[in-house]
Order: structure tokens, then C-alpha cells, then sequence
């Protein structure tokens, strides 16, 4: 399980039963070993993941921005894209219906 508010870098693993806490960052390559439990506020890395160090507010806050961030961006993306971008399914199905479209 993996809670809300965690930085996970580039081709991380969590194993199952493993339980990530919030404010966790997850190095690039981490592999969280199945049943592991990783603490709030901790930095991990590594193969199996091996503490690094606690975590200090300024890069707690960090993982909260970047995560309004992210929410921000795919906001827009949904508003930029969806409306249009999914089109081709409704003429699918009118084709299929044999009505011209």
C-alpha cells in the first residue's frame, strides 16, 4: 500500500504487503521488499530499499508541491485533450451502425 503525498523516482518496485507511508521519497530503482514498512518522513534508496535519512519540512513541502503540480497538469490535460480527443470512438459507433457521418 502506498499513501498519499510519495515520491517515487524512475523504475521503483513495491512488492506486495509492502506499506509505503505518506511523505516518503523512493529513490530512482528502489525495490521496496515485499512486507517492508517504510516510515513517514524518510528518504529510501537501493536493491533491497535501505534507509537514507530523515527528511527535513523544506523537502516534505516539496513532495506536496510537486504533487499539486502534477494535479495542476493533469487537470489541464483532461480539459485540453478528452472533450476532443476521444472522438474517433463515437464515429466508430456510428459507422458500425451504418449511419454516415
Amino acid at each position: 500500500r502506498i499513501e498519499d503525498l510519495v515520491e517515487i523516482g524512475d523504475k521503483c518496485i513495491v512488492e506486495e504487503g509492502a506499506v509505503v507511508e505518506s511523505n516518503v521519497v523512493l529513490e530512482p530503482g528502489t525495490v521496496v521488499p515485499a512486507y517492508t514498512r517504510i516510515p513517514s518522513g524518510q528518504r529510501w534508496a537501493g536493491n533491497p530499499a535501505t534507509y537514507v535519512e530523515d527528511l527535513d519540512g523544506a523537502a516534505i513541502d516539496h513532495i506536496k508541491d510537486m504533487a499539486e503540480k502534477i494535479h495542476i497538469t493533469a487537470y489541464e490535460h483532461q480539459v485540453e485533450f478528452l472533450p476532443y480527443g476521444n472522438t474517433y470512438v463515437h464515429l466508430e459507433e456510428l459507422e458500425k451502425k451504418g449511419v454516415q457521418a
